[in-house]
């Protein structure tokens, strides 16, 4: 199970930040040229993670196993701050290109690589099968999820939405997908007994329940906001602030 668990974070991790990263190339005026370059670049590095990850996985994996939920909220809250600051920095400058080395492009690539030798240090002592072959695809994915969103980047910027906003609202969907994985994936040590305990079994399968859930949550509560025209938290505290102006208006009024 445990071997199962980390497979599905790696999977979320690289496609995910893969439609971060490509989404955030979109920002930037970059060519098609250096975009393709810049996509297989990540694909090398994460293939050094990977061999990396396979070297030190005994040395690193117990320290890893004990603060990976701590490190997965990090992610979490980085890029969930990260989306809030990409539609607050378009709200106040209406700027729709934006450097390289913008907040979405960093934090994506930091918190990817991050998060991705760390589940990878973790799942090298779990995999059952090929763990080399296994990480080479998910690198290969992550080059083509980088090049498709940055070619349909092209195609969103004529959305109704603006596209930084769209972007901004993706990236704090993936900040709550990260806190949720965080809260709800087993520790370390309920899936080392899973072999000899099928109470951890159980426990480990309503976890995964409860966090498709929580996905789902997530998925209509920002249909809800979209279709309320809510696009940031400013829109959230001016609602908020407009509902108690009606309520003091109509307090006076009834006076």
């Amino acid at each position: 199970m445990a071997e199962l668990v980390w497979e599905c974070l790696i999977v979320s991790l690289v496609l995910l930040f893969g439609v971060n990263i490509g989404l955030a190339m979109g920002l930037t005026e970059i060519r098609k040229k250096e975009a393709i370059s810049l996509s297989i670049s990540y694909g090398l590095v994460t293939l050094i993670i990977i061999i990396l990850a396979n070297f030190l996985n005994s040395t690193l994996y117990s320290t890893i196993n004990y603060y990976i939920f701590a490190l997965l909220g990090i992610i979490g809250v980085i890029t969930l701050l990260s989306g809030i600051y990409t539609i607050k920095k378009w709200k106040e400058t209406k700027r729709e290109i934006y450097p390289l080395q913008s907040v979405a492009m960093l934090s994506s690539s930091v918190c990817y690589f991050a998060g991705f030798m760390s589940t990878a240090v973790l799942l090298s002592k779990e995999i059952t099968t090929s763990f080399l072959e296994f990480n080479l695809f998910m690198g290969i994915a992550l080059i083509l999820a980088i090049m498709g969103l940055y070619s349909f980047s092209k195609i969103l910027k004529h959305a109704e939405m603006p596209y930084p906003v769209l972007l901004g609202n993706f990236m704090i969907l993936n900040g709550f997908y990260f806190l949720i994985s965080a809260a709800l994936i087993p520790n370390i040590a309920e899936l080392s007994s899973v072999q000899t305990s099928a109470l951890s079994i159980n426990s480990d399968i309503s976890s995964l329940i409860f966090l498709i859930m929580g996905l789902i949550g997530i998925f209509l509560i920002g249909a809800y906001l979209k279709g309320e025209g809510i696009t940031s938290t400013e829109d959230i505290l001016q609602r908020i602030k407009l509902t108690a102006f009606n309520k003091t208006k109509k307090a006076k009024k009834s006076e």
